[in-house]
């Protein structure tokens, strides 16, 4: 373990740095405003009701968790979670991260891993499940070891397991795609930039890239879901399993009676362009990568990561916003198309 990695003070990872965290509510309530703790409603005692909404122990007014528009940019990379404008509370998460290199190398660049967890909104607490999720996946991509995309879809599943152990009915479960950008990694010949991404369920990876761009713009998963395993054995066409009532229906998920086996693929990019992910509260209004492209490269080149999460989660809520929205961008520039100097 390097020896300057570490605060000498307070042992806090100088490397490391995370965002997309959901907040407690603090502060005095915004109906009454009382200073004390929130409660369950009526009875003044700490904690939340059975909805798993948290209440002011004073007037009953719900009080936000910070979780209904959640935005975290760390300069390399950049997301948005949003309620959107039908549900009630979001269920989805997301959790970003930086690591700094340990080498002194001229243009080295850090390591760089996003989870988006999209909770399963049939099940109870589905935000609980999709917040351990995210949290667990990423802390795993982002351990000194190095990344480990199947040990860190485990550890997640892991942790929605663990939520459920409240004797819950309906215990929670969600999707998860996670994605680890590696500059200079890989078994490869050449430094060449390595995206690892693994996901269960339906939330989504693509790779956005200009029309005459090296590295062509696609979706770099396909969906657990019933229409997809239906089109993939050759028994419906895709128009056929799309009109279908059961065609979003998810084939895995981490939770309760889930199949939490990820599936994970490998690409070293010719090219730069954006690694995007998202839940379907997005891919539902613009399911294609160069669709898609079209709205997220010219945002990128206005104000960088941040300004593509937040463009592509307003054209999700001017489409409708039926569902939670969550997008997190990283441009990716692998190292012989870096400018030095």
């Amino acid at each position: 373990m390097d020896d300057h990695r570490f605060c000498e003070n307070c042992g806090h990872d100088l490397w490391l740095r995370r965002g997309g965290a959901a907040r407690v509510p603090t502060g005095p309530c915004p109906g009454c405003g009382a200073n004390g703790r929130a409660s369950d409603h009526g009875n003044g005692s700490g904690g939340v009701d059975g909805a798993g909404e948290v209440y002011c122990g004073n007037c009953g007014l719900r009080r936000s968790d910070g979780t209904e528009h959640v935005e975290a940019d760390l300069g390399r990379i950049a997301g948005v979670s949003d309620r959107g404008l039908s549900h009630a509370r979001n269920e989805d998460a997301m959790a970003v991260g930086v690591l700094e290199t340990t080498t002194a190398a001229p243009g080295a660049q850090a390591l760089v891993a996003a989870v988006v967890c999209d909770g399963v909104s049939t099940v109870d607490f589905p935000e609980l499940a999709s917040r351990a999720g995210a949290d667990a996946a990423l802390e795993r991509l982002l351990h000194p070891s190095g990344p480990d995309m199947a040990e860190a879809v485990a550890q997640a599943a892991a942790a929605v397991e663990a939520v459920a152990e409240g004797n819950l009915r309906n215990p929670p479960s969600c999707t998860l795609v996670a994605a680890v950008v590696q500059p200079g990694a890989g078994d490869g010949p050449g430094p060449g930039t390595v995206i690892t991404v693994g996901w269960v369920g339906d939330s989504r990876a693509y790779w956005l890239a200009a029309p005459d761009a090296a590295e062509p713009a696609r979706v770099l998963t396909v969906d657990h879901s019933w229409a997809a395993e239906m089109v993939a054995a050759g028994a419906l066409d895709m128009e056929a399993a799309l009109a279908d009532r059961r065609a979003h229906a998810i084939t895995r998920w981490l939770g309760a009676g889930g199949e939490p086996e990820p599936d994970i693929v490998t690409m070293r990019p010719a090219g730069p362009g954006l690694l995007l992910l998202c839940s379907d509260g997005l891919w539902n209004y613009l399911p294609g990568a160069v669709e898609l492209a079209e709205a997220a490269l010219p945002a990128l080149a206005r104000g960088g990561p941040a300004a593509v999460a937040r463009a592509l989660t307003a054209i999700a809520l001017e489409a409708g916003g039926r569902d939670n929205i969550t997008v997190v961008a990283v441009p990716v520039e692998p190292p012989n198309e870096r400018r030095h100097g």
